[in-house]
């Protein structure tokens, strides 16, 4: 169970309200709460786009391979919504690459693909997905090496 400071941390996560994160820190909060779901405050900011908010956390020590909800890291939940400039800068960081990030996101560009085929989506919308696999790819093996 949260306190009042911690639903506050979370909460300004998910609704990108930087200031309230920022004084929640200041306060001593713990950056690693948890919801109910098993969400940290950087889960919920990687979730919802919130790259200023991902910075702070990020800054202030947040773990940033820590296993949310669902066992979905930060740069999992940044990468499976498109947000690209965030999952660049988790990397950057030192987030990990896992095996099940990568699985995702061909999971995606493979029905993208499939969609695209039939008239469905944008084809150009498939390529830039099949083209972040494959920077998620290089990136993973610049990992391992």
């Amino acid at each position: 169970m949260e306190t009042g400071f911690e639903k506050h941390l979370l909460d300004g996560a998910y609704n990108g309200i930087s200031q309230i994160v920022k004084t929640s820190l200041d306060l001593q909060t713990n950056i690693e709460t948890k919801d109910d779901f098993g969400d940290t405050a950087l889960n919920k900011a990687c979730d919802q786009g919130h790259f200023d908010i991902v910075k702070l956390l990020i800054e202030r020590g947040a773990n940033i391979n820590n296993l949310g909800g669902a066992d979905l890291s930060p740069i999992m939940n940044a990468a499976t919504n498109g947000y690209f400039e965030i999952t660049q800068y988790l990397i950057e960081k030192g987030a990990e690459i896992s095996n099940d990030l990568l699985s995702a996101i061909q999971m995606k560009v493979n029905i993208l693909e499939e969609n695209a085929e039939m008239g469905m989506v944008n084809p150009e919308g498939a390529k830039a997905w099949k083209q972040f696999l494959e920077y998620l790819i290089s990136k993973r093996k610049e990992q391992e090496s």
